[in-house]
């Protein structure tokens, strides 16, 4: 591979997102087999299993929203989780064309058992940084995105996740 290629930033944020997408897999598919569940959590999964878990009941529009995803790849995953026993889908009563995902007993368990070891997770990310080295880190990738909704494609944080302080402080 070619210096040019290793020294841009866009290649080492790309293949970091690799890697990290990569060994959470491994992690969540270990998690799911030690507890001897007959399905596997993916990364994709467990995005949306956490929105729920902070706010039940939300409709496909708007978990597509908050995970970036387009609304029929929420609903595959959705189908998928369903299956597996860990969401259900209701219909709105006053709008049958509302679909609201909610959180099975088991969806429950699950994501309580996961939490306990996403800190040991992010622990093993950031193993050797130190406390100033991890908050520069993540006011480096919020910069990212911020630079990036400054850029003339306006595709920055088209989500809405960037804190305030990040916004106003580089604009």
């Amino acid at each position: 591979m070619s210096d040019l290629a290793t020294s841009r930033v866009g290649y080492w944020l790309f293949y970091t997102q690799r890697c990290v997408e990569y060994a959470f897999s491994e992690v969540l598919r270990r998690h799911c087999e030690e507890r001897g569940k007959p399905y596997i959590v993916t990364p994709a999964q467990w995005g949306l299993l956490t929105l729920l878990d902070e706010e039940d009941g939300l409709p496909i529009g708007t978990l597509s929203h908050k995970r970036g995803l387009d609304a029929p790849t929420v609903t595959g995953i959705v189908k998928r989780l369903e299956q597996s026993g860990l969401v259900e889908r209701l219909h709105n009563r006053t709008d049958r064309r509302v679909v609201k995902v909610y959180l099975t007993a088991e969806g429950r368990d699950i994501v309580q058992s996961l939490l306990t070891i996403m800190d040991d997770w992010n622990e093993t990310l950031l193993h050797s940084f130190s406390q100033t080295e991890r908050e520069t880190l993540l006011d480096q990738l919020q910069q990212i995105v911020a630079n990036i909704s400054d850029a003339e494609s306006g595709i920055g944080d088209r989500f809405g996740l960037l804190p305030d302080h990040i916004l106003h402080h580089y604009r």
